[in-house]
């Protein structure tokens, strides 16, 4: 039987909408993981911070800030101390041309006898003020150099530039601060802290939405959970699903989405390769390729050896 271009175009046309409608589409919920520090981990360290560069108020309110608040909790702690402790350890202080302060050469020399790890010294290059009021300001751009004092690592630096809007995306809890100058530096200095500890890194991810299958509309009920942060519901949901409807692949996809929330990376790779082997999507295969760069962040960030498992589909 000769069949004509029209039919066989509304066959394929038939075919295409088949295709969306059982594997669906998708929607993206934000997930929380742990990235390793920017420059250097100082993580158990010691580390002399000298007086911060730059406009002095706002300056000495970065330097004042960086160490009254260092990290505390488990995997982060770090010891944090006044370069001024040091300067009262030296009768000789070199002082430089450009900004009347104690060299770092003669601190990183002190540092170093009183068997500190890192100096970490920064600037304020740029405070602006685009406000009515001369002491308040709507930008920070710092630059801050990590020193090691036993020569096994380079130094090295990195900028932070922070906002008004940037601060409060990044801290939402900032928005409760009245004084926006306060705002932006407890920003600056969150920020900081990244630079040599780990920190939490939040991303939206995407979830997989079936239409059709059986088991769909539980598995957007748990989406709706995850899209509101409650990943742990989400998960309960999807758990239920993949028992009642083993071949439901997308409730399988987003609970490897949800084992990597939990920090449980292997569980996330073996459940997202078993997704991609009932359902070989592209998105499948990308989330399995996030999930393993997500624990080689993880275990960069703590200092961890690889899993027992190894590594996929990524490459250090």
């Amino acid at each position: 039987m000769r069949v004509s271009r029209h039919t066989f175009e509304a066959y394929g046309n038939l075919l295409v909408a088949g295709m969306i409608l059982f594997s669906g589409c998708s929607v993206r919920a934000p997930l929380n993981y742990w990235t390793p520090p920017l420059i250097q981990s100082a993580v158990g360290k010691r580390v002399a911070v000298s007086k911060v560069a730059g406009p002095e108020e706002i300056a000495n309110r970065i330097h004042e800030k960086l160490l009254s608040s260092p990290p505390t909790d488990t995997g982060r702690q770090v010891k944090l101390v006044d370069s001024n402790q040091l300067q009262a350890k030296t009768a000789i202080q070199l002082v430089s041309a450009i900004d009347d302060q104690t060299s770092d050469v003669a601190l990183a020399s002190v540092a170093r006898r009183e068997g500190y790890d890192y100096m970490l010294r920064g600037e304020v290059l740029t405070a602006r003020d685009y406000g009515q009021k001369k002491e308040e300001i709507d930008r920070l751009i710092m630059s801050w150099r990590l020193t090691s004092m036993n020569n096994q690592h380079p130094s090295s630096g990195r900028p932070v530039v922070i906002d008004e809007e940037t601060a409060i995306d990044l801290y939402p809890d900032l928005a409760f601060v009245p004084d926006p100058t306060d705002r932006l530096v407890a920003a600056a200095v969150r920020e900081t802290y990244r630079l040599i500890t780990p920190s939490i890194h939040r991303e939206k991810v995407t979830l997989a939405v079936p239409i059709v299958l059986p088991g769909s509309a539980d598995v957007r009920k748990g989406n709706k959970a995850a899209r509101q942060g409650d990943w742990a519901r989400a998960e309960q949901i999807w758990i239920q699903v993949a028992e009642d409807h083993p071949m439901q692949s997308a409730a399988i996809h987003n609970l490897a989405l949800a084992a990597a929330a939990a920090q449980d990376f292997s569980r996330a790779k073996q459940l997202a390769r078993r997704a991609i082997r009932q359902h070989p999507t592209a998105l499948y295969k990308k989330t399995l390729v996030w999930i393993e760069q997500a624990q080689r962040d993880y275990h960069k960030a703590f200092n961890l050896p690889d899993p027992p498992e190894g590594w996929f589909v990524t490459r250090d």
